[in-house]
């Protein structure tokens, strides 16, 4: 899956300016030989071509410009390519005043070529420098009228007499009512343009974002499907081994050994097991939209979850503090989820606490809503890693499978069922050491 950059999606926008300028210079010469010697039209051929010269150096230049900053390191490449595009629509506004000059003026119906301008300027460039790009086109464009007006500049006759009344230029009031109409009209084109541009590019950021993190997510998952494969594989081997030995038929087997090599073999397969049923529980919270929901005890349901692990702590020598606010013990919610959300958490804390240590429960209100803390004293979570512990597919890279025992699949568990509650969790590191899980619950 490729994701393209707002920078990528700015310079292929320059390059495609380029190529369109191509088509306009054929444009132009086609436009100077057919009107002059098969239309039969007083124009200024030779003038035409030496600008249609002046818009393929400007390509070339912009070609290569484009060709530098895009193979130079370092740069800002979003800031270099907008100003290559600034520099490419003020060249393309002297040439098309200068056209204008050379094969009409005011009198060439033709002068709204500038819209194509203004929109093009919208597209590429912010409100702002689509505004700039357009007063600066309607001040070319007034310099060229006034001046042909008042004498300043010579006025160029498009002689078309059954088309074109080559006199126009000199009438006031048209002068006056076609400059003022298509300046308004300008702005009012720019404005709704720049707001679509805005929007447009808006949801392009928004896929742009999506794609990304579409992207990431399946390579972690990859990784993590690749690890877990390793993981089971590895208990698998373990466990084939050890009933290897006990099924051989010469085997004198003491009986402490078979049985230590049977809870071995139990061991792995009820890890195994529960990784299965937690892959499959998750799974199934978010394919759920009903939850059974019931009035439940948040301190019946954390003393549960402490006496149901308090082996595994006493043999850490873990104490537990409990902070509990009665105000907010009772909430409506799913029985089951809550459980499972104190179990791992609980869990988490007791696998990654050192020996002697204390992991505190807190529940409160703050600022209308429930709020849930469970901290212990372990070693913390990287600081770049913290938003990533709670994904699906994510596993800590310094926690190892024998050391967590487990899959790491846990804290994806926890976020799913604090969101089916319209909930949020996150983690922060204690400055003292440890990691703290803060879960903020709708106050009911």
């Amino acid at each position: 899956m490729k994701i393209i950059t707002r920078d990528q999606r700015l310079v292929t926008r320059a390059y495609w300016m380029v190529s369109h300028r191509w088509l306009a210079i054929l444009v132009l010469a086609a436009f100077a030989w057919l009107g002059k010697n098969i239309l039969n039209v007083e124009i200024r051929e030779n003038t035409l071509y030496l600008l249609a010269i002046a818009l393929i150096i400007v390509n070339l230049l912009s070609l290569w410009l484009l060709e530098f900053i895009t193979n130079k390191k370092g740069i800002n490449l979003y800031r270099s390519v907008r100003f290559v595009i600034h520099f490419q629509l003020i060249c393309d506004l002297i040439i098309i005043t200068s056209i204008l000059h050379f094969t009409g003026g005011i009198s060439n119906p033709f002068f709204i070529i500038y819209i194509s301008h203004m929109v093009i300027s919208s597209i590429l460039l912010t409100r702002t420098g689509a505004f700039i790009q357009t007063t600066l086109a309607l001040l070319l464009f007034g310099f060229l009228v006034f001046s042909e007006y008042y004498g300043i500049l010579p006025h160029y006759c498009l002689c078309m007499e059954k088309v074109i009344n080559h006199e126009l230029y000199q009438d006031p009031y048209y002068v006056l009512k076609t400059y003022s109409v298509f300046a308004f009209s300008s702005y009012i084109l720019v404005y709704v343009t720049t707001s679509i541009g805005h929007r447009l590019r808006s949801q392009e950021d928004k896929l742009t974002v999506a794609l990304g993190q579409i992207k990431y997510n399946e390579e972690l998952k990859n990784k993590y499907v690749l690890r877990m494969a390793k993981d089971i594989l590895k208990h698998e081997a373990v466990i084939g081994t050890n009933l290897s030995i006990l099924t051989e038929k010469d085997a004198t087997q003491p009986k402490e050994n078979s049985k230590r090599l049977i809870e071995s073999s139990f061991r792995r397969s009820q890890l195994i097991t529960n990784y299965i049923k937690e892959i499959l529980y998750l799974t199934s919270i978010k394919l759920s939209d009903n939850m059974r929901k019931q009035i439940i005890s948040l301190g019946d349901i954390i003393v549960e979850a402490i006496s149901r692990q308090y082996e595994l702590a006493e043999e850490k020598d873990i104490s537990f503090e409990l902070n509990l606010d009665e105000s907010v013990d009772k909430y409506y919610a799913n029985k089951t989820l809550f459980e499972n959300i104190f179990k791992h958490l609980i869990s988490n804390a007791i696998k990654f606490s050192g020996t002697k240590g204390q992991i505190t429960i807190t529940t409160k209100e703050k600022l209308r809503k429930i709020v849930i803390e469970i901290s212990d004293k372990g070693p913390g979570v990287p600081k770049e890693e913290l938003k990533q512990i709670f994904d699906e597919y994510y596993r800590a890279q310094d926690v190892k499978e024998t050391e967590a025992k487990g899959f790491g699949i846990g804290l994806a568990l926890v976020k799913e069922a604090v969101k089916k509650h319209d909930g949020e969790i996150r983690a922060v590191n204690r400055p003292e050491g440890g990691i703290t899980f803060i879960i903020k619950l709708p106050k009911q």
